[in-house]
């Protein structure tokens, strides 16, 4: 199954990236605040994506191709919500299919940026 994973590769290539995520660690959405609407603004809320476990935030990700179940998958995005306070809020089988929606749309082991609602492959 193709997922979205933390990476530091290609860490630098824009001047505002970040990465607080350990290496492999599985990302998925984060909350967007409402402070600033410029994608490269000082939150870096529109541009990344959330570990897991760590809860912290990175800019680059990349597809792997992990043995995990649907079911799985799911389990662990609702284990995260419910530890930051969404689980009553979000859907996580829905964020779970949206982000295997996303995934399958790239090569396994392709870098991709988030840059606000657009996924794309870093270059």
């Amino acid at each position: 199954m193709k997922i979205f994973v933390a990476t530091e590769e290609t860490q630098g290539r824009r001047s505002n990236d970040f990465c607080f995520v350990p290496e492999g660690e599985i990302v998925t959405f984060g909350f967007e605040c409402d402070a600033d609407d410029n994608i490269d603004g000082n939150c870096g809320c529109r541009r990344s994506m959330v570990g897991i476990k760590c809860h912290k935030a990175t800019t680059t990700f990349k597809v792997a191709d992990v043995r995990l179940t649907k079911k799985g998958y799911v389990r662990m995005i609702q284990t995260s919500l419910n530890e930051r306070g969404f689980g009553q809020v979000i859907d996580a089988k829905k964020e779970a299919e949206e982000l295997l929606r996303l995934a399958s749309h790239f090569p396994v082991g392709a870098v991709v940026e988030k840059r606000g609602s657009v996924f794309r492959v870093r270059k």
